[in-house]
């Protein structure tokens, strides 16, 4: 049985953490910079009208954010308790997949009445053979 030995600088991924002067992509690697023609280097800040669910580690929201669906009742309830737990927590997972899935289980109603009234609509039924 032949055994193939690979070194590591055989290796794909070897020396990327390496010192800069050792590390193959340097010459490639640039500072970011800006657009000559960018007119802003962050967005207007969208006005905060209401309460805005953030996360615990920024300071402010982001500049843009949505409030087109604010939480409400139990899912909002969870959403906040989420968002005071750290992200690296499971629980906080665990409580935003929970509220999720209240969301679905929330919009079952609609989407069977929406479901019954396609199926009353003439020419919508499947044809049936004599």
């Amino acid at each position: 049985m032949d055994i193939e030995i690979m070194l590591p600088r055989d290796l794909p991924f070897w020396g990327a953490d390496l010192c800069p002067e050792d590390r193959p992509g340097v010459p490639r690697e640039a500072p970011p910079h800006l657009l000559p023609d960018a007119h802003w280097i962050e967005p207007a800040r969208q006005p905060i009208e209401g309460r805005v669910i953030t996360h615990p580690g920024l300071a402010r929201p982001t500049p843009v954010f949505s409030t087109a669906l604010p939480p409400r009742g139990v899912r909002g309830a969870l959403r906040r308790v989420a968002y005071a737990i750290p992200d690296h927590r499971l629980s906080h997972w665990l409580v935003l997949g929970l509220a999720d899935r209240l969301d679905v289980i929330a919009s079952l109603p609609l989407r069977l009445k929406r479901r019954a009234r396609r199926a009353d609509r003439p020419g919508s039924a499947a044809p049936t053979g004599a």
